[in-house]
């Protein structure tokens, strides 16, 4: 590299912006064009931090910096057995995503209270952990994927790799607690008494079973179901059941259309309608098999009634999700006759679904479920 050019380089600034318009040889970009080029480097930067974020998490690089002050590179190095220069390059990443304080006095970076209270003690670890597992799968059959949503056919569940099977899993544990759980069913009133004293629930959609094993081992004396077409998730649904010695649950290989049986006291959908193809059809059949005096409870993303409502952080996390994985799912399954996937659906247009399958109560359950919208249905 000539001496010029090295001079050149040394005069770029350390910004998105400039770099967007000096690196990428954009000289003449006006000042709109600049900053959607910026925008874009910080899309770089925050999708390669999830990586980053759940590489410290299973390295054990947050649990070494919580509470523990601040710490030179070589200190947290040592705490963690991990070569120097690898974990020197995350610590300044960490601290240029907000995440570390540094104190370029020192060379020092401390990991704040507030965060060490999300990532290590609260969900925030956790979920991002799950979103690199989904990730890693998605890129993984991006060229499928990508080749499948351009020609309009959708992509099914069954397409996924086993890595997004158990990071969905691992994110619902998150978003789905057991106490969660509890706190819904509990919120139903009599649904909840007549689980207690025996009852039966089916689970449409289930996937790995989380949330069924939840309702099972909360109420032993009921009799419960879990169905799925995806029949490696029932496999694994029934291994983990025997595992735990869940005794009162099964699995069963069935779309939502096809759900088995009559008269349930509860049938549940956690998260589980909007991957659907035809979710009207699905709560018809919901309807048709619930008992007259039981209940069907519905579990959606938290989203708004109107699109501009969704422009936010949280409504663009809920968008990409659908457009990458639960809509592509729904497309897949579509016939001729479905009614249209739902996508990110607010609470009116979830409660038109369920007025359209014959559902003449609708009532929004107050519970403290902070990424979920519940709803529970009566014939």
């Amino acid at each position: 590299m000539s001496t010029m050019e090295q001079a050149r380089l040394a005069d770029v600034a350390p910004d998105a912006a400039d770099l967007g318009a000096t690196d990428l040889g954009a000289t003449d970009l006006g000042a709109a064009a600049e900053e959607q080029m910026a925008k874009i480097v910080t899309e770089l930067g925050a999708a390669l931090g999830v990586l980053l974020t759940s590489l410290g998490t299973r390295s054990g690089l947050w649990a070494a910096l919580a509470g523990a002050g601040p710490l030179t590179t070589a200190q947290v190095a040592a705490k963690v057995s991990v070569e120097p220069s690898l974990v020197r390059e995350w610590l300044r990443a960490q601290a240029a995503g907000g995440y570390l304080d540094y104190d370029p006095a020192t060379a020092m970076f401390t990991l704040p209270d507030a965060v060490a209270a999300v990532i290590c003690d609260g969900p925030g670890g956790a979920l991002v952990d799950a979103a690199a597992t989904m990730l890693s799968s998605m890129g993984e059959g991006f060229p499928a994927f990508s080749e499948a949503f351009s020609s309009g056919r959708g992509f099914g569940w069954h397409q996924r790799t086993a890595a997004h099977w158990h990071g969905t899993d691992a994110f619902t544990r998150v978003a789905l607690p057991d106490d969660l759980i509890a706190a819904v069913i509990g919120a139903m009133g009599d649904v909840a008494a007549v689980l207690t004293a025996g009852g039966s629930v089916a689970d449409v959609g289930c996937g790995y079973g989380t949330p069924t094993m939840a309702i099972a081992g909360q109420y032993p004396a009921a009799r419960v179901l879990g169905i799925d077409y995806h029949d490696a998730s029932i496999a694994h649904s029934r291994a983990e059941a025997t595992r735990r010695g869940v005794t009162n649950v099964r699995f069963e290989v069935a779309d939502a259309s096809g759900l088995p049986g009559q008269g349930y006291d509860l049938i549940t959908f956690f998260d589980s309608l909007h991957d659907l193809g035809d979710p009207v059809g699905a709560l018809t059949r919901a309807r048709a098999a619930v008992a007259p005096s039981g209940a069907v409870l519905l579990v959606e993303p938290l989203g708004a009634d109107r699109v501009e409502d969704n422009l936010n952080p949280p409504g663009r996390m809920f968008y990409a999700v659908s457009a990458l994985a639960c809509t592509p799912n729904a497309v897949s399954q579509k016939t001729p006759t479905s009614s249209e996937p739902l996508g990110l659906a607010g609470e009116q247009r979830l409660r038109a679904t369920a007025a359209g399958a014959g559902f003449g109560r609708v009532r929004r359950l107050d519970v403290p479920a902070p990424v979920n919208l519940v709803l529970e249905l009566r014939p």
